[in-house]
């Protein structure tokens, strides 16, 4: 299989911008034997693909370091994008670059043009840990038409102003902080409050993606994640959810990225189409 760490000019972000990309291909054990492999090299074959997001603090390559998902992407045979996406909470920040619009709207029209990703719907997902896990709601929501589904590891769901930040995440210097949030440090009542863009899609009658949230029984975000979780069934929205014993670590994500990729509506081989 393909390791590619692609760098490149971005449009949204007006800078250049990284991104750590697996491509499942024939692999040594497959060669020698297993004959039954996906035909990745025939005309017209297309990757489904999984949009992977980072937590605070990380980058494109945490997912690949610190977990399996190199191996596991091989066995579901589904390409996984990992942009980094600083410490923005992947939305559009107040004072700086547009994160929520290079993450749900440049890359999926420009990594098709770079690699053979399917662009339909039902073959295009998005999951995400702690930060990444609220980004990758945020971005699904935003865009519901692109995503058949959504997941979150451990996400702060309810993350919709300062206060409701954990002491952890608390320790983001505070400059960065107003650069994301703005001057107020709230993103109650706005766009970035899922709540709220909740509530404006289902006005909207949008279809939305399939949701899933997993979370450790032990995780200080476990209550935001569940308040979020109660609101959306107010709402006649249900949300997969999963708690296991664990805490907010990567022992915790490298083991449930698994349940979140048998989750999901993989077709484990090649697909046809755009």
């Amino acid at each position: 299989m393909a390791f590619l760490n692609v760098s490149f000019f971005s449009s949204a972000l007006k800078k250049n911008a990284e991104l750590a990309v697996i491509l499942p291909s024939v692999s040594a054990d497959d060669y020698l034997f297993n004959d039954n492999h996906p035909d990745y090299y025939a005309k017209g074959s297309k990757y489904q693909t999984l949009y992977l997001l980072h937590g605070s603090y990380g980058d494109n390559m945490d997912w690949t370091l610190l977990t399996g998902i190199y191996r596991y992407a091989q066995e579901h045979c589904v390409a996984v994008v990992m942009p980094s996406g600083e410490n923005s909470s992947y939305i559009n920040m107040a004072h700086g670059e547009d994160y929520l619009t290079y993450i749900s709207e440049e890359l999926p029209s420009l990594c098709p043009v770079l690699f053979p990703l399917s662009t339909k719907r039902e073959d295009t997902f998005i999951a995400g840990l702690s930060m990444g896990g609220y980004g990758a709601f945020r971005a699904a929501l935003e865009h519901p038409e692109t995503y058949a589904a959504v997941a979150s590891l451990s996400g702060n769901l309810g993350k919709s102003e300062l206060k409701n930040l954990s002491a952890h995440a608390s320790k983001m210097p505070l400059n960065y902080t107003r650069a994301v949030m703005g001057e107020e440090m709230s993103l109650k009542g706005t766009d970035n409050d899922l709540r709220v863009l909740l509530q404006k899609r289902l006005a909207e009658n949008a279809e939305l993606p399939a949701m899933y949230h997993t979370i450790g029984d032990e995780d200080f975000l476990r209550e935001s994640a569940e308040e979020y979780l109660a609101f959306a069934k107010e709402q006649g929205v249900e949300i997969e959810y999963h708690i296991h014993p664990g805490v907010h670590n990567w022992v915790f994500w490298d083991r449930y990225i698994q349940d979140v990729l048998d989750w999901l509506p993989l077709k484990k081989g090649m697909v046809t189409g755009k």
